[in-house]
């Protein structure tokens, strides 16, 4: 609980933006320090911060580089670690929140919940170095944590269901979801809606209302420093219109010097599609924790930026739930830190809000309420706190769970079911595939079978050449025939040598040469007609002509049908020589 009586400090760090809080009041400067040979170092703008009278080493641009090995180099050459500068910019203050008295023992600095495990140990560490926190360190805490404490105490948060926080800083938005006690899911970063972005926006639309004119001139050099003091001039503006409706920025540049009317509603207009883009992260992030829109209570809005009404109407409107937020919600942080840091020892035990928890809620059964609506807060000194003691033994199966889960996982196990027989299909039973085994052998025999009775049928039709050769050997008739019966034996006689040529080839032979003289009118010479030694076959074949009869009937075993051949013509008898010497003659 808060002990009012002891003094407490808190410290916020942004990116763009420190904060101070304590009892008596608050301030907030720009991450700016200022180095000095002769004194302590100065944090903040000179137009901030009065004791800047004097020139010094001014560096910019070091929150976002703690963790960083690499150090931050500044303008004269020297070379600083980014976690050094940021604890004594956080020293000095702490000085001016204080008025320069000596700081107060109990210190709470919140870090960017976005920040890595990295950065934060360096920022300890550069802390515990300065020498009025090295005896007593500060507690160094989330600000969506140190926002939760403070939006607890006032105006209140729901004690049941999901709390959405959206933090506005000047870099981008942090979306942070929480339960009654603690972080459900790790903090989303959306970097399309910042701060400086509105500034920027809101600047390229004062320059395109001036340059509609045609006098104003932003393309030299000479237009660098207008710029920039134009841009802390929409700045302010900007900050105007979350109190008021209408308001007007001074503007000093090349061509035009005079005042701009700004509004409400131009501001809205502009800002119209980031907030849709911010929206939809949201939901983004919702759905990949889990967490469904009715789940979510309220929308807590932190920042410079969440001062600006169209930031809460468009996120009422789109989520349909209340959004909560403070007066000065640049300082919300600050304030829970400062609260934190007020706190008896109960705080130091636990945390709220941690910036990675590795559950979000232990698992229960399905009748059980939800973690985020029946648990008591991690500061909580309840006496039942021993009943938590058998969760711890339930750590090893928490660790195989994964490290974020914005809801208990509920694991169902299966209702046994009695193995039972199940029928095979009718492809991996044996009978069908044997059966198609004979099958397929069956058609094979029988299609080997019938090949086999084609090629025997065709086998008989090859003593063709024989009847063919015959024909070829018969000449062309001449004269009409004068003894046909004798030369009818003769054809009958020449005609049985070629059934025995396929059988002995060498009658074969002696036939062809019978046919091969050419056909001649004149009488051979004498030598032919002594060597010839046929005389004894042909007349033995004429002088008994009944096995010339026989010979031409085929047996059964021959072909059916044998062409007839044609009748011979005689051969003119050559004086001188007998008939039957004659050779055959041919046509021409």
């Amino acid at each position: 609980m808060t002990d009012p009586t002891k003094p407490a400090i808190g410290l916020s760090v942004g990116a763009t933006m420190l904060s101070a809080v304590t009892p008596e009041r608050s301030i907030t400067r720009r991450p700016v320090i200022t180095l000095f040979r002769h004194r302590s170092p100065e944090v903040g703008l000179p137009s901030e911060n009065p004791r800047l009278d004097e020139p010094g080493l001014v560096i910019t641009d070091f929150v976002d580089r703690v963790g960083d090995p690499v150090p931050v180099v500044a303008a004269d050459g020297s070379v600083h670690p980014a976690e050094a500068l940021l604890a004594d910019a956080l020293r000095a203050l702490a000085y001016t929140a204080t008025a320069g008295r000596p700081l107060p023992p109990a210190t709470a600095i919140t870090h960017p919940a976005h920040w890595r495990a990295a950065a934060v140990d360096a920022l300890r560490r550069a802390v515990g170095r300065i020498p009025e926190w090295s005896a007593n360190e500060p507690l160094l805490i989330p600000d969506a944590g140190a926002a939760a404490t403070a939006l607890q105490a006032d105006p209140g948060l729901p004690s049941r269901g999901v709390v959405a926080l959206c933090d506005f800083g000047g870099s981008g938005t942090s979306i942070t979801l929480f339960g009654a006690d603690q972080a459900i899911a790790p903090t989303v970063r959306h970097l399309d809606f910042s701060g400086d972005l509105v500034d920027q926006g809101l600047l390229a639309h004062v320059l395109a209302e001036l340059s509609a004119g045609g006098t104003l001139d932003v393309t030299g050099t000479s237009a660098i420093g207008s710029l920039t003091r134009l841009r802390a001039e929409c700045r302010a503006a900007k900050e105007r219109l979350s109190t008021v409706t209408v308001t007007a920025l001074p503007a000093e540049l090349p061509g035009f010097r005079g005042d701009v009317r700004l509004t409400r509603a131009e501001l809205d207009e502009m800002m119209r599609q980031a907030l849709a883009g911010l929206v939809t992260a949201v939901q983004d992030t919702m759905a990949r924790a889990g967490v469904r829109p009715g789940d979510v209570a309220a929308v807590a809005s932190i920042g410079g930026a969440a001062a600006i009404p169209v930031i809460t109407t468009t996120l009422s409107e789109h989520l349909r739930v209340p959004v909560i937020t403070t007066p000065r919600p640049a300082l919300t942080a600050a304030i829970g830190a400062a609260l934190r840091a007020a706190r008896g020892p109960a705080d130091t035990s636990a945390t709220a809000l941690a910036p990675a928890p590795v559950l979000a809620a232990e698992p229960v059964a399905p009748g059980e309420p939800g973690p985020a609506t029946g648990r008591a807060l991690a500061w909580s000194e309840a006496a039942d706190l021993p009943d938590l003691a058998p969760v711890a033994r339930r750590a090893p199966v928490r660790e195989a769970l994964p490290p974020v889960s914005p809801r208990p996982e509920l694991d169902f196990e299966p209702d046994p079911v009695p193995a039972t027989e199940t029928s095979l299909p009718w492809y991996r039973r044996p009978m069908p595939v044997v059966v198609g085994a004979l099958l397929v052998i069956a058609i094979a025999g029988a299609g080997t079978a019938v090949a086999l009775r084609v090629d025997s049928g065709a086998a008989p039709a090859t003593p063709s050449p024989s009847i063919t050769t015959t024909p070829q050997a018969a000449p062309v008739p001449v004269d009409a025939p004068t003894s046909a019966p004798v030369q009818n034996q003769a054809v009958q006689a020449t005609g049985v040598p070629p059934r025995t040529v396929v059988q002995a080839p060498a009658p074969a032979t002696q036939t062809e040469i019978v046919q091969a003289p050419p056909v001649t009118t004149e009488a051979p010479p004498p030598p032919p007609v002594t060597e010839t030694q046929t005389t004894t076959v042909v007349t033995t074949t004429v002088s008994t002509p009944p096995p010339v009869t026989e010979t031409v009937a085929p047996p059964s075993s021959q072909p059916p049908f044998i062409p007839t051949i044609p009748t011979i013509p005689p051969i003119p008898t050559i004086p001188g020589l007998p008939q039957f010497l004659l050779p055959p003659q041919t046509s021409r």
